[in-house]
């Protein structure tokens, strides 16, 4: 059975195993990811170990960015996966599996509209109810470990100064079960995490492409405090999105050059 520990921060853990993943339930912690992080440095962390946390105090975005989470109204939790000659080139397709399975899991559960914003934040009706932060150990060319941070609103219905943010419950007008959401996640996420050695890739990035918020449509994007707009049209199997510009030119940008905007 899994319970909370009694704990703060970086304190004792109780853990439990469950299907692939070894789960560590925690009361709080700053970062799920930094928590996972801190037990790879002492050589404690194993393939499949997801530590979860009901407060996340300071928890991280793309960029530096802040994620927002509300006790006890979000799912946060973190991932250590381990792969054996898995190719540094082919490191998006970790965001892009984890990006499916999000949707995957929701699509379950009768959430409308899923999309994913480039390069990896979960929207359904146009707003933002789920982040993912990647962060990768490489090793002679090959990524070795990965740890998946994955942030979703179940159950919030305030978001000040944040009007692209929603919650399933804000969604769908209900409140919902965290650990039901949770087992939710969990199946596809096991199903695609543990099998990337063996699918299609191609396969993998064009479902990925189909699911692209604005695709084949105008979107306004920024780079180097310039904004603009283009037609996305796609994504690479590096993660980089491809753009249509004014003249039909297509252009190609990774998510350290390019930032994707809401506005229309």
């Amino acid at each position: 059975m899994l319970f909370f520990a009694n704990l703060l921060l970086f304190g004792s853990v109780t853990s439990t195993s469950m299907s692939y993943f070894n789960i560590i339930k925690l009361n709080a912690t700053p970062s799920t990811n930094d928590f996972l992080k801190e037990r790879h440095q002492k050589g404690l962390c194993h393939d499949g170990d997801l530590v979860w946390a009901q407060d996340q105090t300071s928890g991280r975005g793309q960029r530096n960015r802040t994620w927002f989470s509300s006790p006890e109204d979000s799912l946060t939790f973190s991932i250590y996966k381990t792969y054996r000659q898995f190719h540094s080139a082919n490191a998006f397709s970790i965001s892009a599996a984890v990006a499916l399975a999000i949707v995957s899991g929701l699509q379950s559960q009768g959430i409308p509209n899923l999309s994913i914003k480039w390069p990896n934040d979960i929207l359904s009706d146009n707003k933002k109810i789920a982040g993912i932060l990647i962060e990768n150990i490489f090793k002679q060319g090959n990524l070795k470990a990965t740890f998946i941070g994955i942030g979703l609103n179940v159950n919030q219905n305030k978001f000040e100064d944040l009007p692209n943010a929603a919650s399933l419950a804000s969604i769908t007008s209900k409140q919902w079960d965290t650990n039901h959401v949770f087992n939710a996640l969990k199946e596809p996420l096991e199903n695609l995490l543990f099998s990337l050695n063996s699918i299609s890739l191609k396969e993998l990035f064009l479902n990925y492409s189909n699911l692209l918020w604005k695709k084949d449509e105008r979107a306004v994007f920024e780079k180097e405090e310039e904004i603009f707009t283009a037609i996305t049209r796609g994504v690479t199997s590096s993660g980089c999105i491809l753009l249509e510009d004014e003249t039909g030119k297509k252009i190609e940008l990774n998510s350290s050059q390019l930032r994707m905007h809401y506005e229309n």
